[in-house]
């Protein structure tokens, strides 16, 4: 008899962890188009390269090569870790208001030009939908690195940034409609 209602529990709450992270989802997704209201014209701060600090900020070699020094103690291991944190969070807001700048101007690009692009919508609408999940991923991860639990590689969450950059600067040969923050 436990055995009947073990399935339909697990189809249940599998069912609710799913339209739990599409809520989530649509909200970053919907905070990311309330961000992009402004004017557009070109910044040339709309650089991946920003974010290669991202890439070993969470690494956990300096926190190995700490533990070797004399003197280190835990609280100031501990200390490091939540400092790291504010930082990465701090470098993951800038990186969200970029690939939101930079979506917007795609579908603005998209949606003047004068010929019909619309074999990119499903590409734009994708790489918004697996970024804000990338984000949201990432914002989990987080809380459990700094209780080092684990380590977030951010590299594909960057690699999404710079692929729409790419796009974007193809579709752009004078580069001068990216909105501003």
């Amino acid at each position: 008899m436990t055995f009947s209602l073990a399935i339909p529990a697990a189809l249940f709450l599998a069912a609710m962890a799913i339209f739990a992270a599409a809520i989530l989802i649509r909200r970053q997704i919907a905070a990311m188009q309330r961000h992009c209201s402004g004017p557009l014209h070109w910044t040339a701060d709309l650089s991946v390269e920003r974010y290669r600090p991202m890439l070993r900020l969470l690494d956990g070699d300096d926190f190995r090569f700490l533990r070797t020094q004399p003197g280190v103690t835990t609280a100031l291991i501990h200390r490091l870790r939540k400092q790291r944190c504010q930082v990465f969070r701090g470098y993951l807001r800038c990186l969200q208001q970029d690939f939101t700048r930079a979506s917007y101007a795609l579908m603005m690009v998209l949606v003047e030009s004068q010929s019909d692009r619309r074999d990119l919508i499903p590409t734009l609408i994708g790489g918004r939908l697996k970024f804000a999940a990338g984000i949201f991923r990432l914002r989990c991860r987080l809380v459990l690195y700094r209780w080092n639990v684990g380590q977030e590689p951010v590299a594909r969450l960057v690699h999404r940034f710079e692929v729409l950059q790419l796009e974007l600067l193809a579709l752009t040969p004078t580069g001068d409609c990216i909105p501003a923050a």
